[in-house]
């Protein structure tokens, strides 16, 4: 709007609260683009939403300018859109903004903001400034009442981003979510006893002989207060050239964990991202090794969501086998299975002597051509062996739930002999046992 407009809106809008976003420039057509103006609020105007997208200067003046306006603000968005650092004035909010999202420069800006009753935190560093775990802390200690977290900024230009030695308490939070190379040692020093659903990020490792996971998983979850797991999630894929490996965890208190590494994206759009040292037999390793490190003894659901590439010759069925039974014996209350992206050879390993006593098999018949093909007959057969195997042993399948994603799928023959109840449904291909709990 040009001026006499805007503030021709803002007369009208009486004693109203107002969302206003500012943009940078005024597209006009045929004309060349200029800095919108920005109006000046009369007395007594309350704004309830703020969203400003231009340089660090600008966003300062703005606030600065709106400062009696602001009292009742609630949500601020700023997006700075030019790498300018910002000047050395603090921006105060006012004591009612419940909900921060700061894009670019994020970190660096953090030192110039204050709101103690924040609830909610979001911060992106889109420009890949260098960052500071130490300013990231400073602010999180100003702002005791944070709910929900989200942190996504690019640590990778800095060579050291050890957090500092120190820890937080966050009593309030309820989410966080952390996105960075080294999150999960950041994590480590934040502690949230209310936390009831938290994502580590742990993206790009530099070699294989990093590890994937953390270290100290375990002791990361303990830090956040976490009872015995009971549902575990657990996904490997190499397909595409996409490598990623990730557990998601939940415990009796609904406390979720997602913990998510990714090593390459799509070879098209960066063909020199890819490592040739990070194969699906590596991915498969590290993720199983990790799970088998944590308490399993309460776990009664699992899902498996294995998705090798079928050029790599390290997928080899034995040995997913071989390492899913390592899994089975640390779950002696097992007692519900998913089963996607599978092998059917791997199938035979719910019909071994050690196996816990699932009752609750879930497993999807995929018919994705980049795959191996499984045909129909053989993941047919493969089932029904299962459920003669473990009716005859004395603990038979209580029920079987066979997901397919053509209504051409003829019934498995046999099996309702076997297993007490048997359920067949059609469901689109990208929907995946990873929803197991949501």
């Amino acid at each position: 709007m040009v001026e006499s407009l805007a503030n021709l809106f803002f007369e009208r809008a009486g004693g109203c609260t107002l969302d206003v976003r500012v943009s940078p420039l005024a597209f006009r057509r045929r004309r060349p683009l200029r800095e919108q103006i920005i109006p000046t609020l009369s007395p007594g105007k309350r704004i309830r939403t703020l969203y400003i997208k231009h340089n660090w200067a600008k966003i300062q003046e703005i606030v600065g300018r709106w400062a009696d306006a602001l009292s009742s603000l609630q949500v601020l968005d700023l997006n700075p859109d030019e790498p300018s650092l910002p000047s050395q004035s603090t921006i105060f909010v006012g004591g009612a903004l419940k909900d921060l999202k700061l894009f670019g420069l994020a970190v660096p800006g953090l030192d110039y903001i204050r709101a103690p009753n924040l609830t909610v935190f979001r911060l992106y560093d889109n420009f890949q400034t260098p960052c500071s775990a130490t300013r990231l802390f400073d602010f999180l200690e100003v702002a005791p009442t944070l709910e929900e977290i989200s942190i996504c900024v690019d640590s990778t230009m800095v060579d050291d981003f050890s957090p500092p030695n120190r820890t937080i308490t966050l009593p309030h939070a309820r989410f966080i979510l952390l996105s960075m190379q080294r999150s999960p040692q950041l994590a480590s020093h934040l502690v949230c006893p209310s936390s009831t659903d938290t994502h580590l990020v742990d993206m790009f490792p530099d070699s294989p002989t990093d590890g994937i996971f953390p270290s100290s998983l375990h002791q990361l979850l303990g830090q956040y207060s976490v009872g015995m797991i009971d549902r575990v999630i657990m996904r490997v894929s190499d397909r595409d050239g996409h490598k990623d490996c990730s557990l998601q965890l939940r415990t009796p208190s609904d406390t979720r964990f997602r913990i998510t590494c990714s090593t390459a994206y799509l070879p098209e759009t960066f063909p020199e991202d890819l490592d040739p040292e990070w194969t699906f037999s590596v991915l498969l390793d590290k993720t199983v090794s990790t799970l088998s490190s944590l308490p399993l003894g309460n776990v009664t659901a699992l899902s498996i969501d294995i998705e090798p590439s079928p050029s790599d010759s390290t997928a080899d069925s034995t040995e997913i086998v071989r390492r899913f039974a390592e899994v089975f014996e640390k779950c002696p209350k097992l007692h519900e299975m998913v089963l996607e992206h599978y092998h059917p050879r791997c199938l035979s390993v719910l019909s071994r002597d050690r196996t816990p006593p699932i009752q609750v098999l879930i497993i999807k018949h995929l018919e994705d051509k980049s795959m191996e093909e499984v045909s129909w007959e053989e993941f047919a057969e493969g089932v029904a062996e299962v459920a003669r195997i473990r009716h005859s042993r004395g603990v038979p399948l209580k029920r079987v739930e066979v997901i397919v994603t053509s209504e051409e799928n003829r019934r498995i023959e046999r099996l309702e002999s076997w297993v007490q109840e048997v359920k067949y449904r059609v469901e689109p291909s990208q929907k995946s046992g990873r929803d197991l709990w949501s």
